[in-house]
């Protein structure tokens, strides 16, 4: 189980309910994996989120609507008892957010040897697998928090993949910007602090947005257009994209805003145990 599991759930409920999350588990370890998740989804929300728990999750009528909760509602005063509490797994159902685990009987070791082996084995193989029950299919990573604009996940995808003014892409790339956490940081509510600081800031927000997009972001593709789900890459072949869908990857994957999910629509936050670029870094001010 992802260390970052907690607070990327967290967001997730927020912003992306209806949502199914799938996680692929090597055969051997699922025991202890279903043994661990199901500890986690029995804890109180207010054990889990102790502050934000209460701000956030606090209105059942709102929450059973489905609707956006805005990231913006994290900077409310947080509320001395949170009335009425619940589990994360009464959380998730009000939601309507499943969670599966997929047992794989090879380790990715065998396929390939790589500190990303699980990523670009067990994600191609779990789009293959499971692609005729959704429409649309995406790869996070466990240790990113993903940030909204003004909609929810499933919005901003539609818009993009099936609206009548939808860019006619096979797949679109998130941009991926790096916030690395400082081991005195390291814990469910500090990380969930860092991503309420950097978006309720519009200074340090503009200055990550500008100089911490580091690496590739992750993808989210149609899944009756995809040939290989490979985590940064939809690829594609012509055969498999329905007409009037293109490719869309840009020459050089130089960033643009057909291809990539604009910073108004979705932002992959990575809340990094590692550091990559010392002023991408939680709770720094833009000018440090």
């Amino acid at each position: 189980v992802h260390f970052r599991l907690v607070e990327n759930l967290f967001h997730l409920i927020r912003n992306a309910p209806g949502s199914t999350h799938i996680m692929a588990v090597v055969d051997g370890q699922l025991n202890r994996t279903v043994s661990r998740i199901l500890s986690i989804l029995h804890m109180q929300v207010s054990e889990l989120y102790p502050k934000y728990g209460s701000i956030v999750f606090d209105n059942i009528a709102e929450l059973k609507r489905k609707d956006l909760i805005p990231v913006s509602k994290m900077g409310r005063t947080p509320k001395s008892k949170f009335t009425p509490d619940m589990t994360l797994i009464e959380l998730l159902h009000i939601r309507g957010i499943k969670i599966r685990i997929v047992p794989i009987a090879t380790p990715a070791i065998a396929f390939e040897r790589s500190v990303c082996g699980g990523q670009y084995t067990f994600a191609p193989y779990l789009a293959a697998r499971y692609a005729a029950d959704y429409q649309v299919m995406m790869f996070i990573d466990g240790d990113t928090a993903m940030i909204e604009g003004s909609q929810t996940l499933q919005q901003v995808l539609w818009n993009r993949f099936f609206s009548r003014n939808g860019s006619k892409c096979a797949g679109h790339r998130l941009r991926l910007i790096e916030q690395y956490v400082k081991p005195e940081f390291d814990s469910v509510q500090k990380v969930l602090e860092c991503t309420h600081d950097l978006s309720a800031d519009p200074e340090k927000w503009k200055y990550a947005m500008e100089n911490c997009h580091l690496k590739e972001g992750h993808i989210a593709a149609r899944t009756d257009s995809i040939y290989a789900f490979s985590v940064h890459h939809p690829d594609t072949l012509t055969a498999y994209v329905p007409r009037g869908i293109e490719d869309c990857i840009s020459h050089g994957n130089k960033e643009n805003d057909r291809y990539f999910l604009k910073e108004s629509e979705f932002v992959q936050l990575h809340l990094r145990d590692r550091e990559r670029k010392p002023e991408c870094a939680c709770f720094l001010n833009a000018s440090q």
